[in-house]
């Protein structure tokens, strides 16, 4: 059996390539101006360092401030000679930075994708895989800022603007009608409710024109908000701020962009805060086979998808299908948008649901449906293996899930930066960040290369009296009629 060295050493990602065409100068457009949109990032404060010699689960006491006394304005005696002295107290934050995370690239030298460059090896390689290496240390970055956001909210409420209750409230009481939609009237209550509790993070209570004391509030607080949900919010004409703006001309109606509710930004951020399949379950199936790198896409050779693209790869190490138990032909329909995951989890209320924040959860869309034969054909190879078999008590031995279901819209009104903080450890040398490239010296025969980032921190709560997520129904609309 090999070692563990030679486990990770042999992994060959591009090992299944076979096609013999492709334009290097459009690999390389592609990785050099795709820029990645950073949408939540930059809302989360990342200046805090844990300093040396903090262990991994300890705590870093920070944000230390002092409690005022209570003014008392009762009369004293007349003749009173002696006070009882004023009482202050303190309270103080902690954080920690206990998590790693990483990415790789790796090749080996007689990788398909190497020997058809030839001298131009290195550099072409190179460069594409350190782009992609790029992009992934953003997405991870911006991944673990968003389900920051949504893991660490106190203020969850749902569309009517009921607060979270687990059971009564939750993503089992939000169904696909338009009825379930976001009302941006509730924004009002959001501002009602941060102007009390700025008292506890500003030290003065807020007011209806400037819930947050010290910011403007209506002038500077986001509401973020999916495509989905931005579209049902615009279709809805009988709102009249809608109807308002638009007989003013107002350029960010005419735009399709930004538009405000009494001063109060709604920003569609497009599809990346969508909970795919997070909701009520339509259909769960579980995959019978492992699911390797560049399954799951139509056979070039012989298929071409939408008469146009020649996807993946068509060597025997590719499956063209994701092999489930049994389904109808209704389960699934061309152009759904399907979780294939392992994680599983009740949280949200839904019994078994999709755990649409696990890292390994991918979402697909469905090209083809053969439910004679209980395979799905998705439109595009996947990029995650589900190689490890676990049993089900429903399925019986399986590799992963695939899971159809309604899809939830979460909605952030974040009325300041920095309700939370990504605490970052250093490495040793001081770097947060680390680039390695591990040499392959140690091998009779050195042929792989590797690019290694490996970086240490966590989200910790900061202020989370400045922000609120609601949760919603939203609109879909891909490759048939909208729906919800």
């Amino acid at each position: 059996m090999a070692g563990e060295t030679e486990k990770y050493l042999d992994q060959h990602p591009f090992r299944i390539w076979d096609q013999g065409s492709w334009d290097e100068r459009s690999a390389l457009l592609d990785t050099k101006f795709h820029g990645t949109d950073v949408t939540f990032t930059p809302l989360v404060g990342h200046s805090m360092t844990m300093p040396p010699g903090i262990g991994w689960d300890q705590y870093w006491y920070q944000g230390g401030e002092i409690y005022k006394a209570h003014a008392n304005q009762n009369t004293i005696g007349r003749y009173q000679r002696y006070l009882t002295p004023i009482y202050i107290d303190t309270r103080q934050r902690r954080v920690r930075a206990r998590y790693h995370y990483a990415a790789k690239t790796q090749y080996d030298e007689m990788d398909e994708m190497v020997t058809r460059y030839g001298g131009d090896t290195d550099r072409f390689v190179n460069a594409a895989l350190a782009a992609q290496l790029g992009d992934q240390i953003v997405n991870k970055t911006e991944k673990i800022c968003r389900d920051g956001f949504l893991d660490q909210a106190l203020y969850k409420f749902i569309y009517n603007g009921n607060a979270w209750t687990l059971g009564t409230y939750d993503f089992s009481t939000i169904s696909t009608t338009s009825a379930y939609t976001f009302d941006v009237k509730l924004l009002e209550d959001v501002a009602l409710r941060m102007s009390y509790r700025s008292e506890d993070t500003k030290k003065a209570w807020g007011s209806y024109a400037e819930p947050v004391p010290g910011a403007n509030f209506r002038g500077s607080v986001l509401v973020m908000v999916t495509t989905g949900v931005y579209a049902a919010l615009w279709g809805v004409e009988e709102q009249q701020w809608l109807i308002d703006l638009r007989q003013l001309q107002d350029e960010r109606i005419i735009n399709g962009g930004l538009v405000k509710y009494r001063n109060m930004v709604v920003q569609d951020t497009g599809h990346k805060m969508v909970l795919w399949n997070a909701g009520t379950v339509t259909k769960q199936v579980g995959v019978t086979s492992p699911i390797k790198w560049g399954d799951g896409a139509t056979d070039p050779d012989s298929d071409d998808v939408d008469n146009t693209w020649l996807t993946g790869q068509s060597s025997a190490d590719v499956t063209h299908y994701i092999q489930c138990t049994a389904f109808a032909a209704a389960d699934f329909t061309i152009g759904d948008f399907v979780s294939i995951h392992v994680a599983r989890t009740s949280e949200y209320g839904i019994t078994n649901g999709c755990d649409p924040l696990d890292g390994q959860t991918v979402v697909a869309e469905v090209y083809y449906v053969d439910a004679a034969n209980d395979r799905l054909t998705l439109r595009a190879p996947m990029t995650e293996q589900f190689i490890d078999a676990f049993n089900d008590t429903t399925h019986g031995q399986i590799y992963a899930y695939v899971t159809k279901a309604q899809h939830i819209h979460p909605i952030i009104i974040c009325a300041a930066r920095e309700a939370l903080q990504f605490v970052k450890r250093n490495h040793v040398d001081g770097q947060f960040i680390r680039y390695n490239r591990p040499t392959d010296n140690d091998a009779d025969l050195p042929s792989v290369h590797r690019v290694v980032a490996d970086w240490f921190g966590e989200i910790n709560p900061w202020a989370l009296d400045m922000y609120e997520v609601f949760f919603a129904a939203g609109k879909f609309a891909n490759r048939g009629a909208v729906s919800y």
